[in-house]
């Protein structure tokens, strides 16, 4: 294994246990078994590292989204299918990625948010064909709430109750809620 990825594994499991903010690089360092000196012959700082796992969130959410279908509603079953796939095969990255959005130090940030905007976009073209009479707010509220629901699992405190059908439920959940949107909205 690369020692990119070594650090990158290191932080991960720490920024999980801990918070970004209660681990320092030194503490990376030892984990990665090398000093917190040498992480910077790698990373510009632990700011970079939090950035690079945000970007790997998204790159590990972007491969796992299903191919555009013609059926707006089989294609978001797919995407709740993906949110979901990601947040189970990497729970650690994904409980990063939803806790710790405000440590992303600038300029990461404005990167990571252009690159989670194309994502969320996905999502709201997606529900906006399913659902074409609801406003562009509605939409897109649902769709965070979505996300937030779909999350809950990768977020759940350590040694906390898990279902074994917790896939099937979050995502019978996340598709009723959003056949909501076919309720004509009160006014």
């Amino acid at each position: 294994m690369a020692r990119d990825q070594q650090i990158l594994e290191a932080a991960e499991e720490l920024f999980f246990q801990r918070s970004f903010d209660g681990v320092g690089v030194d503490e990376i360092g030892r984990a990665a078994g090398v000093s917190g000196s040498a992480i910077y012959r790698h990373f510009d700082s632990k700011d970079e590292i939090l950035a690079v796992l945000f970007d790997q969130a998204i790159d590990g959410l972007l491969t796992l989204i299903p191919i555009p279908s013609e059926d707006p509603r089989l294609e978001l079953s797919g995407l709740v299918s993906a949110h979901l796939e990601f947040a189970n095969s990497r729970h650690r990255l994904a409980a990063i990625w939803a806790r710790e959005q405000r440590s992303l130090a600038e300029p990461y940030r404005r990167s990571y948010q252009r690159r989670q905007h194309g994502y969320v976009q996905l999502w709201v073209e997606c529900v906006s064909r399913c659902y074409p009479n609801r406003s562009d707010a509605d939409v897109i509220t649902a769709v965070r709430g979505v996300h937030a629901l779909l999350m809950s699992e990768a977020v759940r405190p350590v040694g906390g109750r898990r279902s074994h059908r917790a896939t099937t439920v979050l995502t019978e959940i996340a598709l009723a809620g959003l056949a909501t949107l076919d309720v004509t909205p009160a006014a």
